[in-house]
């Protein structure tokens, strides 16, 4: 299952001198998305974090085709691609008037909090993302 958030708009505030956004801001904007899609499917992040969870990125590989610039409206794709134990992997996208303009793939390592030690996801959890994984065509 692909998860599209509803649309938002690029201020001013997220432009740099250039005039379009930075490319830090899109980690940013794909963590956003990936927050949507957990709640979508019963997940809310808020709730790990009370737990002391933390999902933390351990690789990101993005490939930029198009820039944003102020006052484009923009929506987050978002997708599981692997579970494991204690990991995950999304497959991420910006999309503009249904364009990929912006693409990234995210590994994601769940550990305890404050601690950063490496946590074992639960079994309904990893459940959950095993079954918003797309079918291979």
């Amino acid at each position: 299952m692909t998860f599209l958030t509803d649309p938002y708009r690029i201020y001013v505030y997220d432009t740099d001198a250039a005039g379009v956004v930075h490319h830090s801001n899109y980690l940013r904007y794909f963590e956003a998305g990936r927050i949507e899609f957990l709640r979508s499917i019963g997940y809310p992040y808020i709730d790990f974090q009370n737990q002391g969870i933390g999902f933390v990125p351990i690789d990101i590989q993005i490939k930029y085709k198009k820039p944003l610039r102020e006052d484009d409206l923009y929506q987050v794709s978002a997708y599981p691609t692997l579970v494991k134990k204690a990991s995950f992997q999304f497959k991420q996208a910006i999309i503009v008037n249904e364009e990929e303009i912006v693409s990234g793939t995210i590994m994601l390592a769940c550990v305890k909090e404050p601690e950063f030690k490496p946590q074992p996801t639960t079994q309904p959890f990893r459940e959950a993302l095993i079954k918003a994984i797309p079918p291979t065509p």
